[in-house]
């Protein structure tokens, strides 16, 4: 059994645990789902077979969990980039007055 991690969806499944995209189609078949449906974190997938097991050895050797479920605001966030309030320093993008 595979157990979805946060923020991932089929795509991300596929590629760690099948080791290609291409598989995505496959591993939502085989688990009622379609390519677009959200995952929730802890969600148990069937497995199905590796397609490249040198791309989910990479995966599994180096800890590497693919979540590609993030919104822009959120990477935003992370970068420290983009509108309002929380981005703004005082003196730099506006004056207190």
């Amino acid at each position: 059994m595979i157990t979805v991690t946060s923020r991932q969806n089929i795509l991300d499944v596929a590629i760690e645990h099948c080791g290609a995209l291409e598989a995505a189609y496959e591993l939502a078949v085989a688990n009622g789902l379609s390519l677009t449906d959200d995952l929730v974190n802890g969600r148990e997938l069937k497995e199905t077979e590796i397609t490249d097991s040198d791309v989910t050895l990479f995966y599994n050797v180096n800890k590497v969990k693919p979540a590609t479920g993030i919104t822009t605001d959120e990477i935003n966030n992370r970068l420290g980039i983009g509108e309002g309030v929380e981005f703004w320093r005082i003196e730099y993008e506006f004056e207190v007055q």
